[in-house]
């Protein structure tokens, strides 16, 4: 796959965010890389890194959705297997 100029300064901009974060701590989720990204378009000058930025940041927050929607579906589906959760004795 070929990948457009942009979208390879995008990964370049995650991969960035991302070893900022675990150089500076041990716990990355995310919501820190959606910040680090966000601090990184502020002191952006250069359009094209800038749109880079912003690229990564919609994937990550994009992702982000996805995943909160297959954990809360997988939730649902397991309380209605398991008899909507209410277990009263008799």
């Amino acid at each position: 796959m070929n990948k457009s100029k942009i979208e390879r300064l995008a990964d370049v901009a995650l991969g960035e965010a991302v070893a900022r974060l675990l150089g500076s701590s041990d716990h990355v989720s995310a919501g820190d890389i959606v910040r680090q990204l966000r601090d990184m378009a502020e002191g952006e000058q250069h359009p094209e890194r800038l749109e880079a930025i912003a690229m990564a940041l919609g994937e990550v927050q994009s992702e982000f959705t996805q995943s909160r929607e297959r954990r809360e579906a997988d939730v649902l589906s397991s309380a209605g297997r398991n008899g909507s959760g209410s277990s009263r004795k008799q």
